[in-house]
């Protein structure tokens, strides 16, 4: 291989004429020049090709992987809500807590709390402290324990004259304080989980795919307004603010830069695979194309998917900023709240999707 290399790159390059190195350099940077531009033209039909834009049938076969993904999401929402929920009754485990205080001093005056071996309040702390230690979020169920026992060794002894007990309850006051912290701060990061990996529509076959429907999902969940009926006319308004525009335009120009980068590993692989069966026969050089080569495309391919969710979050950007410019274009006025303002969309997206221009002669609903 390496020979013939040389032997071409003699004849045609480092031995050839002047006039004949020139045409052959024009040649290369012409044909260099057209790949571009077939690249570029080819970038939208790609990059939909990696969202999973397939025949039903191939869609069909890819679609339970991101479902059951997404699905293993919606499991650990599910249940972070749940603690969240739980926690939040943690008002009703400290006045239990404060009810027997107040029970244990009025029935027990001066009587000090025994502490026993083993302390199963100090032991049930330890186990939630360990946990906050690690970062961990501390289950509600723990914490309604811990609270119970401490209510009942309340009941049996004077507050005031059991420092053992007293240093527990502030323990679990700090215990509450944290797991609540920490249960909230844990559902927000799933739901901006989710919604940063799947939109509202349909699941499609790749992450990519999914990823894009983001764009949509916002759009729809936070103005009820159709994002793909007014894309072509925003991106003719963000032209306006040069910062806007710049960091849209390098945003979509480093996701095409990207897929183009897949795609021309997929092409290496298979010329090269080809090469070596073929052309060359090289069982070596074979098995580094054919495993390798997809390796390192699919390294592309995250990387993609990645870059998509920045330019997913240029888009939502863009619409937020500029949807009342967009509005005034249409001839709208702008909207005086939020209900008013998803009337207007729902009803062009009406409009835009099936010509019901009856809908804008209603008045928009009034603010309460």
């Amino acid at each position: 291989m390496i020979g013939a290399w040389r032997g071409w790159a003699n004849t045609n390059i480092l031995q050839t004429t002047a006039a004949g190195a020139a045409f052959f350099t024009a040649s290369i940077v012409v044909a260099l020049a057209l790949a571009a531009y077939v690249l570029a033209s080819l970038s939208t039909f790609l990059r939909r090709a990696l969202e999973g834009q397939w025949p039903g049938p191939l869609r069909d076969v890819f679609v339970p992987a991101q479902y059951a993904r997404r699905e293993a999401l919606v499991t650990l929402l599910t249940k972070a809500g749940q603690e969240t929920a739980d926690i939040a009754d943690s008002s009703d485990w400290t006045n239990s807590v404060g009810n027997a205080w107040t029970e244990g001093s009025r029935d027990h005056p001066g009587a000090a709390w025994t502490r026993p071996y083993p302390d199963p309040i100090g032991a049930a702390l330890v186990d939630l402290d360990l946990k906050r230690i690690k970062y961990e979020v501390i289950p509600a169920l723990g914490l309604k324990n811990a609270a119970d026992l401490l209510a009942a060794a309340l009941r049996t002894c004077d507050m005031d004259h059991s420092p053992a007990l007293d240093d527990h309850y502030r323990r679990l006051l700090a215990l509450i304080q944290y797991a609540g912290d920490r249960a909230r701060g844990r559902y927000a990061q799933l739901v901006n989980e989710l919604n940063s990996n799947f939109g509202e529509q349909d699941i499609a076959p790749t992450k990519m795919g999914n990823v894009a429907n983001t764009i949509q999902g916002y759009v729809m969940r936070r103005y009820h307004c159709n994002f793909e009926t007014v894309w072509s006319d925003l991106q003719r308004i963000v032209p306006k603010d040069d910062k806007a525009e710049a960091a849209l335009q390098e945003a979509k120009t480093q996701l095409d830069f990207l897929v183009a980068c897949c795609w021309l590993s997929l092409l290496s692989v298979l010329l090269w695979s080809l090469y070596f069966a073929f052309v060359d026969p090289n069982r070596w050089g074979l098995l580094a194309a054919s495993l390798g080569g997809p390796l390192f495309a699919y390294a592309w391919y995250r990387a993609a998917a990645e870059q998509y969710r920045s330019f997913a979050d240029v888009a939502m950007t863009s619409f937020d900023t500029f949807r009342f410019d967009l509005l005034r274009q249409m001839g709208v006025k702008q909207p005086a709240n939020v209900e008013e303002e998803r009337w207007i969309w729902e009803n062009f997206d009406r409009l835009a999707t099936f010509g019901e221009l009856q809908n804008f002669q209603y008045e928009p609903p009034k603010s309460t």
